[in-house]
């Protein structure tokens, strides 16, 4: 393998190639097969106490992207939604979307939302979830660690995904949360040994507000975390990980071998 070589450049609002075949575990890497060249979008979730990465796994292919294609029908149906006004383009944020807060449910000028509303702003987030479950050949995975920072978690994830598709033969991109300004991201691929390094580049730092499939892998990283810690009042999605995704593995715990 040409471990110099480069895989395309993504554009900002479309980034995925179109994927193929069924869901698969994107945290049990091992079968070659699973790790064609590919992308991965992650977003973090997490308290001072626990730092989790959600991630979606696509196999590198040009052309029109499935995985877009299907996400943004989704995004569509929800502008048919009598309980809230979603205008296309609006940023999803699980965070907000569970806690009934942002503009989607207090729109200005307009009515505070009733319980209704913040059930079905709370739905927003499980029918992405299942969305993205039947969008051939996307996987999903998820890793943590309790007393780690963001960073730390991501220096040990990237170098997880690099060992495996080393193993494999493959290599990889990472499109990531961010303004552009994170060092400690970028630090994380320059430690890579130069010599069996197969994640190519630096993070793409991207923001969310404006990359849907970042935010769906926001929407996996809080429902990841939700499992984790598992706090009363969203004890209604404390399953919704492993019922949607059953096929994938449960979160990786990064403070232990792996």
């Amino acid at each position: 393998m040409d471990h110099h070589r480069r895989l395309p450049s993504c554009p900002t609002q479309s980034i995925t190639p179109p994927p193929q075949g069924s869901i698969s575990a994107t945290s049990n890497l091992s079968p070659k097969q699973l790790l064609s060249d590919s992308v991965y979008f992650l977003d973090d979730s997490g308290n001072r106490d626990m730092s989790v990465f959600g991630f979606l796994r696509v196999p590198w292919v040009d052309g029109p992207s499935m995985a877009d294609s299907q996400w943004s029908a989704f995004l569509e149906k929800l502008q048919f939604n009598l309980d809230f006004s979603y205008t296309p383009g609006y940023p999803l944020h699980a965070v907000d979307l569970l806690g009934g807060r942002g503009r989607l449910l207090h729109p200005e000028g307009g009515p505070a939302p009733g319980l209704k509303r913040k059930r079905e702003a709370a739905g927003i987030v499980l029918q992405g979830l299942e969305t993205l479950a039947q969008v051939p050949e996307l996987s999903v995975g998820s890793v943590y660690r309790r007393g780690a920072t963001r960073e730390d978690l991501y220096a040990d994830l990237v170098e997880m995904i690099n060992n495996r598709h080393a193993e494999a033969g493959s290599s990889c991109q990472f499109v990531v949360d961010g303004n552009g300004t994170e060092k400690a991201l970028r630090d994380a691929h320059r430690r890579l040994p130069s010599d069996r390094r197969h994640v190519l580049g630096d993070p793409k730092l991207l923001p969310a507000r404006a990359t849907p499939l970042l935010q769906a892998a926001d929407f996996v990283a809080h429902a990841a975390y939700q499992f984790l810690v598992r706090y009363p009042a969203r004890a209604f999605m404390w399953d919704w990980y492993p019922r949607v995704f059953p096929e994938s593995s449960l979160p990786i715990d990064l403070g232990r071998p792996h």
